[in-house]
């Protein structure tokens, strides 16, 4: 049976990594710019002019960049447990069906012989005592049966491992999802802290400042849809020919530039602001 090499499962690394820090630096130069923007009229509320401003968007496109940063790192480590389970939900099926044979073949033949199976007597056998010719045949019958009872319990216990892997693979695969989307969670947490920072400051000094929130809303960074696939999924889903990743959806497809009126609602339409209509890996 193949194996991925190397340990299952999460690595050190996937847990132990920090994450950037956000210091008193960053966070004076997110409220000076706060104060920029407002001093500037970013976000405007006038028609055709940009409902964002351009740090929300950098910070969308950092959260993103980011993001798959760690899908990257859980494909990694989850893709070799994948060719593994794949290749064990191909073979699953073939051992039940040697199984299956092997057992009728050996349902075929009785365990023991009666009496006149037993008194069967070959060429050269028309002198020999009647206890031995039983002994004789009990003995044929046993080396014509042994194998067959060999070869059901080899597959029976090659298929019990087998399902066995299969399952481990699949809660290892869970489990580096799960990291994974923990990972994210921490990011998209820390980014918000940065976008709060930014917010308050802006707010405070924009001259509407009291109606901006929902274009400010349009741009805040949203955590992707296979990071709540992951968090959601039910470990008990998995069957034999479940044998792929889980596929990474998001909520909302590639981000417009920041001077592109765009609604909050058409920013988290799926698949709408990518060129070729074809979804990214986040996607």
């Amino acid at each position: 049976m193949t194996r991925p090499a190397g340990p299952d499962g999460p690595s050190r690394s996937a847990t132990g990594s920090p994450l950037p820090r956000y210091g008193w630096l960053a966070r004076g130069r997110d409220w000076w710019q706060a104060r920029a923007d407002a001093r500037a009229g970013l976000p405007s509320l006038e028609p055709g002019r940009p409902v964002g401003t351009p740090a929300l968007e950098e910070f969308h496109q950092m959260f993103l960049a980011r993001v798959h940063r760690e899908r990257l790192r859980v494909d990694l480590e989850v893709s070799p447990m994948h060719q593994t389970r794949a290749t064990l939900a191909a073979r699953l099926p073939e051992t039940e069906e040697a199984l299956a044979r092997a057992r009728a073949r050996l349902d075929a033949l009785p365990v023991l012989l009666d009496t006149d199976q037993l008194a069967v007597r070959r060429g050269g056998e028309g002198e020999t005592a009647d206890d031995v010719v039983a002994a004789r045949r009990a003995r044929e019958h046993e080396a014509t049966r042994r194998p067959l009872v060999d070869e059901g319990a080899r597959l029976h216990s090659q298929l019990t491992q087998m399902r066995v892997e299969f399952a481990r693979l699949g809660s290892s695969i869970r489990a580096c999802e799960l990291v994974g989307a923990t990972r994210v969670r921490r990011l998209h947490a820390q980014v918000m802290r940065r976008v709060s920072a930014y917010e308050r400051h802006l707010v405070r000094r924009h001259p509407a400042g009291d109606r901006i929130g929902p274009a400010l809303a349009a741009q805040h960074p949203v955590v992707p849809g296979w990071v709540v696939a992951a968090e959601t999924a039910d470990p008990g889903a998995a069957s034999a020919g479940d044998a792929g990743p889980v596929p990474a959806s998001s909520p909302h497809g590639a981000t417009p530039p920041w001077g592109t009126a765009t609604a909050p609602a058409a920013r988290r339409a799926p698949e709408t602001a990518t060129g070729s209509g074809a979804p990214t890996h986040q996607e």
